[in-house]
């Protein structure tokens, strides 16, 4: 008895690359946006969270990707450099979030898109376009309205760790779109930088005798199953796949739905309303995201050259 192939993998496999690209990102952001609500979910502390969330993601990311766990022996300095901005990416947005407001975090993580600017012509070769630019800047007049009356300069040491943040992601963005990223790069280089990040956090957790966090209730372990797997695993994989066939700034720029959808999710389970400000703010958002995304969908095929995912 023949399988019957699955309807919905057979039209996205015949849409163009760049479509698919578009489409993976937007899933992954939409993924990514689920943290806010599971993380006030848990009730361990940003670091317990934190260890949890890189172990379960590591093991996502290495059974479906098949990468493997031997990844410290293999992986060479290039690999090491993805890693490391993956797991420096995630640490300095958890230290901002214990030091500062979760408004400063997000808004100044999302930065990476104009740190993107810069490193994609610098390494990509990849020049901003006119309407890149427009589209980044309705997008940050968006996120000015999103986060209006949330922000607070007084948090120095918590917004330098969100910029910091926003560098690692953008740098993150633009090594996986470097030629030397091949299709075993990026899962081996996002299982090494689960590692690096969960022993980081491992050694936090002990150093600060923080024994609660080792011992999660079942409740707990849902929600961290959720955030490792779903949230960042499975995420980064859905990610890795479109950012090979689009540029890093429209992948960076795509990215700025996530904190758009993270309310959204809290408003439907918690009942918490985001003000007027935010949706206002949410909804030039959406509307720079999409023009964006069908003016560069209707241009010239194979603009952007995919690179192999295996």
């Amino acid at each position: 008895m023949t399988s019957q192939a699955n309807p919905w993998r057979t039209r996205f496999a015949a849409l163009p690359d760049h479509r698919q690209g578009l489409l993976a990102v937007l899933l992954a952001a939409g993924m990514w946006s689920t943290g806010g609500l599971f993380i006030k979910w848990v009730s361990l502390d940003a670091m317990g969270v934190t260890m949890w969330r890189a172990l379960f993601a590591g093991v996502t990311i290495g059974i479906v990707s098949g990468a493997g766990f031997g990844v410290l022996r293999r992986s060479n300095r290039f690999e090491w450099g993805v890693a490391l901005s993956y797991a420096l990416m995630l640490l300095f947005f958890v230290v901002a979030t214990k030091l500062t407001t979760a408004a400063n975090a997000i808004f100044l993580q999302y930065t990476a898109p104009l740190h993107t600017l810069w490193l994609s012509r610098l390494f990509l070769d990849e020049r901003p376009r006119r309407l890149d630019l427009i589209c980044l800047a309705t997008a940050f007049g968006g996120m000015a309205l999103f986060f209006v009356g949330r922000l607070d300069a007084a948090d120095t040491w918590g917004n330098l760790a969100a910029l910091t943040s926003g560098l690692a992601f953008a740098t993150f963005f633009t090594l996986l779109r470097r030629p030397e990223c091949k299709a075993e790069t990026r899962p081996r280089s996002m299982v090494l930088g689960s590692i690096v990040l969960a022993a980081t956090a491992l050694a936090c957790n002990v150093a600060t005798g923080a024994g609660e966090s080792f011992r999660p209730g079942a409740g707990d372990m849902a929600g961290l199953l959720f955030l490792g797997v779903v949230q960042i695993g499975l995420a980064y994989v859905v990610f890795s796949f479109g950012i090979a066939r689009i540029r890093a700034l429209e992948a960076g720029l795509i990215g700025m739905l996530e904190p758009v959808l993270n309310p959204v999710w809290v408003f439907l389970a918690l009942g918490e309303q985001p003000g007027r400000w935010a949706i206002a703010g949410g909804a030039i958002i959406v509307a720079a995201v999409l023009v964006r995304a069908v003016v560069s969908d209707r241009g010239k095929p194979g603009a952007v050259e995919a690179i192999p995912i295996g």
